[in-house]
């Protein structure tokens, strides 16, 4: 017979009960972030005047090992496929799991260059394309004039059929161009397309669809995995690192339970919370199942992505499953954005299209082995 403990009861006097066996002290986290080294993102659209091929250009920009700028553009083809022009050394992250049917050539972009401060935006790219056609980006624009820079979580994560991990990509500084303060070239073989524009007036201004991110914090959440997993140890103030990942441990009568891992770079942190925290699996009874829930919060920004979580035992296999059920809870004053958020709906509900599953084998005489993935529901 399954028992089932729902969304933190069992803390209440029932703690004991959900394990069969005491702890050695160890545990096991079957969970993963990585930080992906882009910097800046700009998205140039022209979907209402289109070419053969393509009808929107993303700029990224990241650094390398070495510190230098380094830099890629993603040209989305009107089949919804993408193909993405990157110079030498670019440091991937989740860009093939993240976009459809993608190819990758190696260019040097010369000349290509991505400034932006108080005062000026200045992007320029060029490059030849697959087609063996000349294609050349300019946006310039006076950011001198009032204007408030806002948060977004990018929906980038809605068009991946089959996603290799779960993308929290933050874009901090957010700001659509402006037309009376900026110019856009778009130009393919010759032929010059007009870029979209944005039906609200954000910052009271008319704007082009063309928008821009100053400051990214993009991290990957457990990305597929199929291998052993291997035992931490709790350190002062039940708090572990891990491959760049800071865990937050409770002790449960000896068994060491996730409340919540943390990752970061020089600027920004994200954070997952657990309520309950995630149990000892290894030492669970049998025909157990623990669910609750699990927040995902970086700083500074206005939203939270909300979900679900769920534990369960069955006899020597552990199976687990994370969905962001609640999606992306934008907590926007300003009511142009709530307006914007609340019209394209897409912003919000992505996250709740994503679902991760993982079994997990314990075997007495190794370490257990967790087959994991995500998958579109």
């Amino acid at each position: 017979m399954k028992t089932v403990f729902r969304q933190g009861k069992y803390r209440d006097g029932l703690k004991r009960e959900i394990y069969s066996r005491s702890s050695d002290g160890r545990f096991y986290s079957p969970f993963s972030l990585s930080v992906d080294d882009m910097e800046h993102l700009i998205l140039v659209n022209f979907e209402k005047d289109p070419d053969e091929f393509y009808h929107t250009f993303e700029l990224q920009q990241a650094r390398d090992d070495n510190g230098r700028k380094i830099l890629l553009v993603i040209a989305y083809r009107n089949d919804g496929g993408a193909d993405v022009y990157h110079q030498p050394g670019y440091p991937f992250a989740s860009q093939a799991s993240l976009l459809n049917d993608a190819g990758f050539t190696a260019c040097p972009l010369e000349g290509a260059r991505f400034e932006v401060n108080a005062g000026r935006l200045d992007v320029y790219f060029a490059f030849k394309d697959e087609f063996a056609r000349e294609i050349e980006v300019k946006v310039i624009e006076n950011r001198t004039t009032k204007g408030k820079p806002f948060f977004l979580l990018a929906p980038i994560g809605t068009v991946a059929r089959n996603p290799q991990s779960f993308p929290v990509y933050s874009l901090y500084e957010m700001s659509f161009t402006k037309q009376k303060h900026a110019d856009i070239r778009i130009e393919i073989d010759g032929v010059k397309h007009k870029p979209d524009t944005f039906p609200l007036p954000i910052d009271c201004a008319k704007n082009y669809f063309t928008r821009y991110s100053a400051d990214t914090f993009n991290v990957d959440w457990n990305k597929n995995y199929h291998g052993r997993l291997m035992p931490l140890q709790p350190g002062a103030n039940n708090r572990v690192g891990d491959r760049g990942v800071m865990y937050e441990i409770v002790d449960n009568q000896g068994h060491c339970e996730i409340k919540g891992m943390s990752v970061a770079n020089s600027r920004h942190q994200m954070n997952i919370d657990f309520c309950p925290p995630i149990p000892d699996f290894v030492c669970l009874r049998d025909h157990l199942i623990v669910d609750g829930a699990f927040a995902i919060t970086t700083d500074k920004s206005p939203g939270t992505i909300r979900g679900e979580f769920l534990v369960k035992r069955s006899g020597n296999e552990v199976e687990m499953r994370l969905h962001p059920a609640k999606g992306w809870e934008p907590n926007e004053k300003r009511w142009i954005l709530k307006l914007l958020f609340l019209m394209v709906k897409v912003f919000k509900k992505w996250p709740k299209s994503y679902a991760w599953n993982a079994k997990i084998e314990l075997d007495a005489m190794n370490h257990p082995l967790m087959r994991s993935g995500w998958e579109r529901v």
